[in-house]
């Protein structure tokens, strides 16, 4: 079994999974790190069933736009039920082959996405070329790297060996990606990578 087959089977179980209140909890305490402000223009890159479309609406305000992608059509499928608000788009993409103009974006949020792209330098390339000059990306987990490399270990399927890199790893992925200020934030429940286009 693909990836992409693995998230497409798993997308109802996913939503049911993130919807109790501890995950949205864990949502709260993660969005203060992605800078996001009114009228940007963000793409939530691997978003899944759209867990962070509530926090973003409303930091985008009435001029900004969301862009909500990933390579899993029925993912997708939910997240458009859920959300039928104007600033928001839907497309079915993979990160590594991101079909958007250059300088196109004010920020890119990469939640929960990172190890599971097979060639994360050619995405991180994707992400640098779509981003607007100084503009941020960051790769947010409601995990620290260990607890997150844990998991997946235990997890059947394709995802079993999708793990987040090291520090010294993701400053070069970040800095052969174009990527400047890059700081890393790895604690307990929150894993934070920043860098600036």
């Amino acid at each position: 079994m693909d990836r992409k087959t693995f998230f497409n089977k798993e997308a109802q179980n996913w939503e049911k999974e993130h919807r109790c209140e501890k995950e949205q909890s864990k949502l709260r305490k993660l969005f203060p790190y992605l800078p996001v402000g009114k009228g940007d223009r963000v793409l939530d890159a691997g978003c899944g069933t759209g867990r962070l479309i509530p926090f973003l609406i409303k930091s985008i305000g009435p001029t900004g736009e969301i862009v909500e992608m990933d390579f899993a059509k029925k993912m997708l499928k939910i997240a458009k039920e859920k959300y039928a608000d104007p600033n928001i788009c839907f497309i079915q993409s993979d990160a590594q082959h991101i079909p958007f103009t250059e300088n196109s974006f004010d920020v890119v949020i990469c939640f929960a996405l990172l190890p599971h792209i097979p060639d994360k330098q050619k995405a991180l390339r994707e992400f640098n070329r779509i981003l607007k000059p100084d503009s941020p990306l960051v790769v947010a987990h409601n995990m620290s790297r260990k607890e997150l490399n844990a998991f997946h270990k235990k997890v059947k399927g394709p995802v079993t060996q999708d793990l987040l890199p090291n520090q010294s790893k993701m400053e070069n992925l970040f800095m052969n990606a174009g990527f400047r200020n890059l700081s890393i934030m790895d604690k307990p429940s929150l894993y934070i990578g920043r860098g600036e286009a």
